[in-house]
């Protein structure tokens, strides 16, 4: 195969990234605080609003800054948690923005046929069926949805009649006594049963991550969907490469 390289000018969007990157990295724009408006970076930076908003597009995927519809532009943590270990909620240790509370709505049912599938369950099982609304003050960032079969609230501690136990299983307890995940990754525009607990407009572009969780004997213990709105977390997820014993 044969590679061809091409020279060409630096655009001048990416010397406004790396101004703006030198000056949120020295503290000239704080984390927490907000950018100033496009008309003053523009002026600042010396370049049209066109050129200036490339260079905030980059910014956004690199995770450097948070553009939030009617809000402005955030300076986001320098350094986003990166989780030591791959079993815990995504949806807590992966946000740029601290999370301040979490809205729980639940019930116990049948299983849906979905989750019979994937469970390995029967029509006579019981399972428990949470969301879970994830806030950054008044800022929605995120929600998923979890269904764990009855056979496992035992082991999981659950007590079934009180919200705090639902909680600390949802948000911890699952995580810790998964030995696996099977996760894929897809994206989806919001419909109206997802817009009520996100808070956008239908069809904004948001990831589904949907994951079935295992126990140490390969059972089937639960089944989650993490439903993300991109600009407020930074998704990151190790590959390994498997040893050969």
């Amino acid at each position: 195969m044969q590679t061809r390289l091409y020279t060409d000018n630096i655009p001048v969007y990416l010397d406004v990234y790396n101004s703006l990157y030198k000056d949120i990295m020295d503290g000239t724009y704080p984390p927490g605080e907000y950018l100033p408006g496009e008309t003053a970076l523009s002026q600042k930076y010396g370049v049209s609003r066109n050129t200036l908003r490339q260079a905030l597009a980059i910014l956004q995927e690199d995770g450097m800054i948070i553009k939030s519809q009617g809000k402005g532009t955030l300076i986001a943590p320098h350094s986003p948690s990166s989780p030591t270990n791959l079993l815990e909620h995504p949806l807590l240790t992966q946000c740029k923005l601290p999370i301040t509370d979490t809205i729980l709505s639940y019930n116990y049912g049948a299983p849906t046929d979905i989750a019979r599938d994937k469970l390995e369950l029967t029509t006579c099982d019981l399972v428990l069926a949470c969301n879970c609304v994830f806030h950054s003050d008044q800022t929605v960032l995120s929600y998923s949805f979890t269904q764990i079969p009855a056979t496992f609230f035992d082991l999981l501690l659950l007590d079934t009649a009180q919200e705090d136990s639902i909680r600390e299983v949802i948000l911890k307890t699952l995580f810790t006594h998964t030995e696996r995940m099977d996760t894929t990754i897809k994206l989806i525009y919001v419909n109206h049963m997802e817009t009520d607990f996100l808070k956008v407009p239908e069809q904004t572009p948001a990831l589904l991550l949907e994951s079935i969780h295992y126990t140490k004997e390969n059972q089937p213990l639960a089944r989650n969907k993490f439903y993300v709105l991109p600009e407020y977390y930074q998704l990151h997820f190790p590959l390994y490469r498997k040893s050969n014993r």
